[in-house]
């Protein structure tokens, strides 16, 4: 073995012994000594088997005897915090959207707004941490412009999805050592651009593309910046879902790759997996599958219905879910959720810094450093170009388009300040009054932005015969159609996408004898169209046509059923039917407007796309503008020679006519320009700002040149093109890094710093660049590879480095390129490793992919050697008992991204903490007292070393052998039930209780109850862990029922916090009644005033019957009690619905049974009510206790009871009663989707009358 080795490892060893963390008085997992790893097996180990499954999910229960919040892991933040949850409805800084920042090509800049959006959710989450984990960013190349979610992706290279990926991620971590600001998540993982197919797609890759393009963005990010995680795309790749692919998600992610964090699926991909895919059985195949390919929590029910029955089928280990909960919380104690406050740097970050003005500031540096200028004429009879606006030369500027006015944020925005959203009218307006000048604006909307795809579909279409037969026939089954026409599942049924105007499809011999009619089953969206059925051809004759319009039930999506007429012609027998769908028409701009247009010295048309245009779950099948923005712009054009076009769209449309519309002098592109749109694009149109952003994508002249969108290969071959500026190589309108600006600048000098080059070197490429305009500017100087090796059908060529530049007007810059050579790597997909052509690397430098300045070279010789890249470690069970043996498993990725066999290296095993786990030479784990250790693994290959290491948790024997109370056995007693009752009288002896543990390593301490009525806690405890297993016995005499129709309460009541003014047995005869007021006693509140409680320490029944005056408004509630104090109890409660942004009508009521302990509350079921609860609609509540047990009850009858839910609580020296209040908002109503935190009270007030108390004891005697 290498000495140097050995040396390493001896060293590492003595510092792991001398830094052994000592025994402390809390638990691990609340112990900052011990790593976060250990800390976390430490936590998992104390969790049941329910509550584990109850922690698979996104919205992470809570567990209150642990101290565990509620935790979402379900965050959003793609350009801005997006309310949700406990911030649902919130402002938050909207910064420009992906595709826009794309065209900065600015990593530092992306940084630091990612480091601003970072501060603003620790902000919200200032007082809990209950979100922190944010699904973003989209690292997902756009390969094909039609995918509906290319606006939150950077672009279609993965070289520049990395680079600018990866300041977001940096950002969004934060700089500490320790700890994590937030915890970004890369997706869609991976191959995952189509969303007409998203749940049943399959994406067939050859393992070029998928290593070159697919994959790249997460090697990068993973390898390189640590990126904590990664989200399960809903697509199977070569036929097996991503979130089962063990492949995917454990070979290339972790054991490739090395990634260390948690991986979440999309939301229901695991679900996909048997209802999308039909891969599997049912939920509980898919679940099992989930969990063994490493997907460590699910956004969707599946995991957290059913994870313990695949334990039980024998699909999975409890190891299985042991590992994904350790990965999960391992994250949520890396964001310091549970540390102390003054240790976590980022827990100083208040909610004031959220909408900071520095922070619009910010937005609009980013809007400004987006827009790419792709036109700009010389304007007729000048030497002047069409932009920036002359204020001298203009008097009036008419503005129109559909975004004109308004503020498109795009996909995964939320709400922003009213002051800092401004649209292009009104950024427009500011700057000509900021700055005095004498310019009009006109302004005419005009336009729209109607889809011009799938503006109606045929679902079904029956034939109507003159004596009434009638013959039905699926539309989704057709013959043939035009070219881009799908027929796919969406929402569990079959349908069509993908129609424009003009498209056809065929439906062989239909019989048209005897027809009369013909009845369409049809789907509307936007502003439907017409259809034509035309028979033999395309082009043949009209026997039936039918303007859909968008009325009533047949608007988005619910169908209607439209009768249309047919006249055969002369026609017989079965015909090919064709039906042709037709747009419906253009709106055109009025005469009047084109006057005023015409007379203006500029006009400026604000067009593009927005979410009806392509979004999550709807592709656009057509790349021209939509709605009638085109027509619009032609119109325009036509009478005024300045017109200057402004698209902000979700990237590239298609724009041949007016690239080459001599009227049209000037073309902007953005995408979604975040809140300070409106300001930015005033700035750079009249020039205080110079444009200097390019194209993140290719511009493709027309959807025809695009393959077809399914196929997910990008080479192209004789029968269709390449996908992206790889290998695509026809002509197209913009090519990708295409950007004008308002200066011109010259390259010289082109330099390499070598001339031969291996994979390890680094090398730096330059060239001066020389701002010859009159205007100072940026420029983002380009450079791309490519290698002389055609028969491998090599891309054409690749961005392999890239760097933005300000350049003041007349000076030169050198720019220095640096470019690691590791990174100019292709994949043999015969040897399945990375590899590296030999020979000669060409160097292009550039203002884009075409726009070719100069060129250097470089000799590539040699390939990776046999290092060692990444060592996983992991051992089959993590949490074991002493005696309790397991095994190590062990992969080793070198340099290349193959494997090698471990047999072939030398590897070592340690531990950390002998006293507790021991492993010999093989990696066999032996456990002996309880504790955690984390073993480690050294490798050594080839010279080469690289590590790993997990945690251990050994658990204690906290077995009780005996109990008894004054010296008597107590033979009732089992472990596995944790609280007893006795029902006692004033004579009955004082209880002493005692105990035994079965080992003798545990200690036993006693908390006596003191009295005749009080509780006895026993508590066996582990001294190593601070592990402790407790049982309660709870003494008290019978209670009393009262029926609060005397005027008075029966002795024995006590109030808390009572506010006499508030509650009245004689405002409402027979009844207690009590008027809510501010306060809540859930979650720290503790403050709710006129709890009416008295003493009832054993096993009884309690109900209630109850009336509002109205019904409760968010969060108002009334409820039965069972109460040690604010901090510890359970309550069945009568409670508002919580709040929806989706919901109409009049919302009766919610039954919840919510048990709290300490200060942590978790909500166990929940039922709404189907009638409102005022005047003679009464409702009756029971709860029931036995031992630790609390069942809950409603009736509306006072007859028929159904139960809520039951749950466990050990609780002492219990109280019992009734309680209202105005409420809080609870962890539990805020992960309720479209959840609104509005909490306005109507005038009236809530008043809730009691008719009565009962109560029932019972329990031992003893």
């Amino acid at each position: 073995m290498n000495n140097n080795f050995i040396t390493v490892i001896l060293t590492v060893l003595f510092l792991l012994v001398t830094l052994q963390p000592v025994k402390s008085k809390g638990p691990i997992y609340l112990n900052t000594s011990y790593s976060f790893e250990e800390r976390s097996a430490d936590l998992v180990s104390r969790l049941t088997l329910e509550e584990k499954q109850t922690l698979l999910g996104n919205t992470m229960s809570p567990i209150p005897r642990l101290g565990i919040n509620k935790y979402d892991v379900w965050g959003e933040a793609l350009h801005g915090v997006v309310g949700r949850n406990n911030n649902s409805g919130a402002t938050a800084t909207s910064f420009p959207n992906s595709i826009a920042v794309g065209s900065t090509w600015d990593p530092e800049l992306i940084k630091k707004e990612a480091i601003v959006i970072a501060d603003e959710a620790r902000g919200f989450n200032y007082d809990l941490i209950f979100t922190l984990t944010y699904w973003s960013p989209v690292i997902e190349p756009t390969r094909d412009p039609r995918w509906g979610r290319t606006a939150e992706s950077y672009s279609e290279d993965p070289f520049l999805v990395s680079k600018l990926s990866s300041g977001f991620i940096k950002g969004m971590m934060g700089d500490d050592q320790k700890y994590l600001k937030t915890v970004p998540t890369g997706k869609h993982y991976i191959a995952n651009n189509t969303e007409y197919n998203r749940h049943t797609g399959n994406s067939q890759l050859d393992t070029r593309d998928m290593r070159e393009y697919y994959l790249t963005p997460y090697k990068y990010l993973i390898e390189n910046d640590d990126m904590p995680s990664i989200m399960t795309a809903y697509n199977a790749v070569n036929g097996v879902p991503v979130s089962a692919s063990i492949f995917l998600v454990d070979s290339i992610a972790r054991k490739t790759y090395g990634m260390k964090g948690y991986v979440t699926g999309d939301c229901g991909a695991i679900t996909d997996i048997y209802q999308g895919h039909n891969y599997l059985k049912d939920g509980v195949e898919s679940t099992a599958a989930g969990l063994i390919a490493g997907v460590d929590t699910d956004c969707g029910g599946e995991y957290q219905s059913n994870a313990i029955e695949a334990l039980e089928r024998g699909l999975i280990k409890e190891s299985d879910i042991d590992r994904a909960l350790i990965n999960m919380l391992t994250i949520r104690m890396r964001l310091g959720e549970f540390d102390p406050p003054s240790i976590v740097p980022y827990s100083r970050i208040k909610p004031d810094i959220i909408n900071d003005r520095a922070h619009d500031a910010l937005a609009l540096e980013v809007a400004i450093k987006s827009p790419v200028l792709l036109k700009n004429n010389t304007l007729n009879n000048s030497n002047k170009k069409a932009l920036p606006l002359d204020p001298k030369g203009i008097k009036t500027i008419a503005v129109l388009g559909p975004q004109a006015n308004r503020v498109e944020l795009g996909d995964y925005s939320g709400p922003i300040e009213d002051h800092y959203s401004i649209s292009h009218l009104e950024g427009l307006r500011n700057y000509i009054d900021n700055n005095n000048l004498p310019i009009d604006i006109i302004f005419n909307e005009g336009g729209n932005t109607s889809r011009r795809t799938d503006f109606f579909t045929v679902r079904e279409f029956t034939t109507l015969s003159i004596n009434g037969e009638r013959t039905k026939h699926n539309a989704t089954d057709f013959d043939a159609a035009s070219p881009g026409i799908i027929s796919t599942q969406r929402f569990g049924s079959q349908t069509l996408q993908g129609i424009k105007d003009g498209d056809w499809i065929l439906y062989n011999d239909i019989d048209i004898t005897n027809i009369d009619s013909i009845l369409l089953n049809v789907s509307v969206t936007q502003s439907g169209g017409t259809l034509e059925i035309r028979a033999g051809a395309s082009t043949g004759n009209i026997v039936a046509s039918q303007i859909i319009n968008t009325t009533g039930t047949e608007r988005f999506g619910r169908g209607a059923t439209i009768s249309t007429k047919v006249n055969t012609l002369g026609f017989t027998g079965p015909q090919n039917l064709y039906f042709v769908y037709r747009e419906p028409q253009t709106e055109s701009v009025d005469k009047e407007t084109l006057n005023s247009v015409a007379s203006a010295d500029a006009a400026i048309v604000f067009v593009g796309t927005d979410q009806n245009t392509g979004r999550e779950e709807s592709d656009r099948f057509s790349l021209s503008l939509p709605g009638n923005q085109l027509e619009i712009i032609k119109s325009v054009a036509e009478v005024n020679k300045n017109t200057i076009v402004v698209m902000q769209t979700m990237g590239m449309v298609e724009v041949e006519e007016l690239k080459h519309h001599p009227n049209i002098s000037a073309i902007i592109y953005t995408g979604y320009n975040g809140q300070a749109q409106g300001t930015a694009m005033a700035q750079i149109l009249f020039g205080d700002v110079n444009p200097g952003g390019k194209s993140s994508v290719t511009w493709y002249k027309s959807v025809n040149d695009l393959p077809e969108f399914g196929d997910y290969s990008l080479r192209g071959d004789a029968e269709k093109n390449g996908r992206t500026y790889w290998y695509f190589n026809k002509d197209v309108s913009y090519e990708f890094g295409y950007g004008l600006s308002y200066t011109s600048f010259d390259y010289s000098n082109f330099t390499i710093s070598k001339n031969k080059i291996t994979p390890y070197d680094k090398i730096v490429i330059t060239t001066d660049v020389t701002n010859s305009g009159k205007m100072d500017g940026d420029e983002i100087v380009q450079v791309y590879m490519k290698t002389n090796n055609e028969n491998n059908e090599r891309p054409i060529k690749q961005l392999k480095g890239f760097k933005r530049v300000t350049i003041p007007v007349g000076q030169t810059k050198t720019v220095s390129i640096e470019i690691d050579c590791s990174d100019l790597w292709f994949w043999d997909d015969v040897e399945e490793k990375i590899i590296f052509d030999q020979g000669v690397y060409t160097f292009e430098i550039g203002a884009s992919s075409k726009d070719i300045k100069g060129f250097v070279e470089a000799e590539m010789n040699g390939q990776f050697k046999d290092e060692i890249k990444t060592v996983v470690a992991a051992s089959e069970n993590i949490i074991l008992v002493p005696g309790e043996t397991t095994t190590t498993n062990l992969s080793v990725s070198l340099l290349d991204d193959s494997f090698i066999d471990t047999k072939l290296t030398e590897t070592v095993y340690k531990s950390n903490n002998p006293s507790v786990v021991t492993v010999d030479a093989n990696g066999k784990i032996t456990a002996h007292n309880s504790g955690v250790a984390t073993i480690f693994v050294y490798v050594n290959y080839n010279e080469t070393s690289g590590s790993d290491s997990f945690p251990i948790k050994v658990m204690p024997d906290l077995t009780p052998a005996s109990v008894s109370i004054n010296g008597k056995k107590l033979e009732t007693f089992t472990p596995d039930k944790k609280a007893y009752s006795f029902l006692i009288t004033d004579k009955s002896e004082i209880p002493t209780v005692e105990a035994e543990a079965v080992s003798n390593n545990i200690g036993v301490e006693i908390e006596q109850a003191g009295s005749n009525n009080g509780t006895a806690i026993i508590r066996f405890i582990d001294y190593n862990t601070m592990e402790s297993n407790n049982y309660y016995l709870n003494f008290g005499a019978a209670s009393f029922s009262d029926e609060f129709d005397d005027g008075a309460l029966n002795q024995g009541w006590s109030w808390v916090r009572e506010n006499s003014s508030n509650h009245s047995l004689t405002s409402n005869s027979n009844a207690l009644t009590i008027t809510t007021e501010a306060g809540d006693i859930s979650e720290g509140s503790n403050n709710a005033k006129n709890i009416l409680l008295q003493d009832a320490n054993n096993d009884w029944i309690i109900e209630t019957k109850l009336v509002g005056s109205r019904v409760p408004s968010q969060p108002e509630n009334a409820a039965l009690i069972a109460y040690e104090d604010d901090s510890n109890f359970v309550k069945l409660m009568f409670r508002a619905v919580t709040k929806t942004s989706r919901q109409t009508g009049v919302q009766p009521g919610t039954i919840d049974l919510l048990v709290e302990e300490n200060d942590i509350a978790r909500s166990i079921a929940t039922i709404d009510l189907k009638e409102v609860i005022t005047d003679n609609n009464h409702l009756y509540l029971r709860l029931v206790k036995e031992g630790p047990i609390y069942t809950g009850y409603y009736s509306i009858d006072g007859e028929n009871y159904s139960m809520i839910g039951r749950t466990d609580a050990l609780l002492s020296n219990i109280k019992t009663g009734i309680m209202a209040s105005d409420g809080i908002i609870t962890q539990s109503m805020t992960s309720t989707f479209w959840f609104d935190s509005d909490t306005t009270k109507p005038d009236t007030p809530f008043d809730v009358s009691f008719d009565y108390f009962k109560i029932e004891n019972f329990g031992e005697k003893f």
